[in-house]
């Protein structure tokens, strides 16, 4: 997967470039979907029965559907909008690609404040020589910083530039089963009549690992990653499915999700729809969220 960072300034630029982007989504683009999945609203559910897997066609009883199928993972914060669309077995292959995911956003579900499964998670530092670890965690509200007395390494306090400096550890993941986890999520939310130009992606998440039916070459599953300098910018996750009007030089199907103070926005595999942008060199802004 690779990320394009949109990073923030200050003053009219950004007002000006959030009005072209504003205006470039509303010209070309439709919303499918534009939900807020945070526990103050009513559950959404999606799907009937009787129930038939949209990964792998399996129906009961060869397939159970006995877990809870989240349609945008609960780590980010989805607490309320699930899925009758998932077998177990399809359930169990995807969690793998949701542990890369929830690796590769740890840091920033920490610092945003982000409830997913198990509460917000904590950052450790990665000091060497000190007995006990120092922590940045959200509690009560806000987020707390601690360490022991002489421990003058885990946070570097920089007055001058006004800057807190925190090292922590990073646990491993794979960037492309991220990214394959946020394209079941997207999959998820289609409209039925759009599956028939997702067959290449639905065979690439039946598969465990990440190269047997890869839609693209590597290099080529593009994200844009924004983040917004705010605490808790996102009090609630946003989830946003947006379709392309007409065949313009930019992808067919988009999902954003904004959570904490961070945003991604994917762009489904779909030759379908998007062959005629083979071998071109496109430009096109991220999605305008409210900040």
């Amino acid at each position: 997967m690779t990320t394009e960072s949109d990073v923030p300034v200050k003053g009219i630029l950004v007002e000006t470039e959030a009005l072209k982007a504003l205006q470039f989504y509303d010209r070309n683009y439709t919303t499918l979907m534009f939900a807020g999945l945070g526990s103050e609203n009513k559950q959404i559910v999606l799907g009937t029965e009787p129930f038939e897997c949209r990964f792998c066609g399996g129906k009961p009883p060869e397939r159970t559907f006995d877990n809870c199928a989240h349609a945008v993972s609960e780590l980010l914060g989805n607490k309320i909008m699930v899925s009758l669309y998932e077998c177990d077995d399809c359930n169990k292959r995807f969690s793998k690609f949701e542990d890369d995911l929830g690796k590769m956003t740890l840091p920033a579900r920490s610092i945003g404040g982000v409830i997913g499964k198990n509460d917000v998670p904590t950052l450790i530092s990665k000091s060497r020589g000190i007995k006990r670890k120092a922590r940045m965690e959200f509690k009560d509200g806000t987020l707390q910083m601690s360490h022991d007395a002489g421990d003058d390494v885990s946070f570097i306090d920089d007055e001058v530039a006004k800057t807190l400096t925190f090292s922590f550890v990073e646990q491993p993941y794979r960037p492309l089963g991220a990214y394959k986890a946020l394209c079941k999520s997207a999959l998820t939310l289609l409209p039925n009549d759009e599956l028939i130009n997702f067959s290449e992606l639905k065979q690439w998440l039946l598969r465990e690992d990440l190269t047997t039916n890869q839609v693209y070459s590597n290099g080529c599953h593009y994200c844009f990653r924004t983040l917004v300098p705010a605490f808790r910018a996102f009090p609630q996750p946003v989830v946003v499915l947006l379709k392309r009007n007409e065949p313009i030089e930019a992808p067919y199907m988009s999902m954003l999700i904004a959570f904490g103070n961070i945003s991604y926005q994917i762009f489904l595999p779909c030759p379908k729809q998007d062959d005629h942008l083979s071998g071109k060199n496109i430009s096109f802004p991220p999605f305008p969220h409210y900040f």
